[in-house]
């Protein structure tokens, strides 16, 4: 039986980790990526493994000092030390691309999961901080993507440079999220405008870009697959079809892992 291992995503903004064994994915946990020092990361760990034997694990990370960080306290977990995203490794996937070893690991992951999950030609779009668009070719290619300013700029830049405008924090609030539904277009205060806007404008870039890329790939049948914390939140009546995966690039590593671990 396979042993089951850690898998962890480090983000700018927030760090997902999980459970995995034969491509099952569970425990996730997520946390701000900051809060995590050496004790707060060993007490999550430990709950995290709580009655599993842990065989290995993999990082994903695009945070160089948290990822020794995690590094460390891994393989103080397991005894061993964890596999690090690259692009060096089996993925499954081919990488038309220039100069591979300046892709994120993250967007490797997530390109390597939606081939393996919904099968190609696709395009990941990933909201976290930044919003990022890759493409995997109809035979397995990484060919490269797209990145834009992810959504908490759009807030965050109004609040920072103007005097008045406030502060809105969009995830994980179901009364701003209730705005968009009472006031599709008009805003009825600059709280309400704002998350309007913020909406509207990620759904039209999302449609613009993935429109263009349709194009530029002559691909009529191209699917389209969304993760990341904004995902859901964004693309929600957007009227694209569109599949929401917000573990799609825990999956990610999680089939790296498999590809590349010393078997059991």
């Amino acid at each position: 039986m396979k042993s089951t291992a850690i898998v962890v995503d480090i983000g700018n903004t927030s760090t997902s980790f999980a459970l995995t064994r034969e491509r099952r994915i569970w425990r996730v946990t997520r946390r701000p990526t900051q809060e995590l020092t050496g004790k707060i990361l060993q007490r999550h760990l430990a709950e995290l493994a709580r009655g599993n034997t842990i065989g290995g694990s993999a990082v994903c990370s695009v945070v160089p000092a948290q990822t020794r960080l995690w590094l460390r306290e891994l393989a103080r977990l397991t005894g061993m030390r964890p596999l690090e995203v690259n692009n060096r490794m089996k993925l499954d996937i081919a990488i038309d691309y220039p100069r591979p070893a300046t892709i994120g690991a993250d967007r490797l992951a997530n390109a390597c999961a939606a081939a393996e999950r919904y099968g190609p030609p696709i395009i990941v779009a990933d909201f976290g901080t930044a919003l990022t668009f890759d493409i995997v070719s109809r035979d397995r290619a990484y060919l490269g993507g797209i990145i834009t300013p992810g959504l908490p700029f759009m807030t965050d830049y109004l609040a920072d440079r103007t005097a008045l405008l406030p502060r809105i924090h969009l995830a994980g609030d179901g009364k701003r999220a209730s705005v968009f539904r009472r006031h599709r277009v008009i805003g009825k205060s600059t709280a309400q405008a704002i998350i309007i806007g913020a909406r509207l404008g990620y759904t039209g870039m999302v449609r613009e870009i993935f429109t263009h890329l349709k194009q530029a790939l002559n691909e009529p049948r191209l699917r389209l697959c969304a993760t990341g914390g904004h995902a859901a939140w964004a693309l929600a009546g957007s009227g694209l079809c569109v599949t929401i995966d917000p573990n799609l690039t825990l999956y990610g590593i999680s089939r790296i892992y498999e590809l590349n671990r010393s078997k059991d």
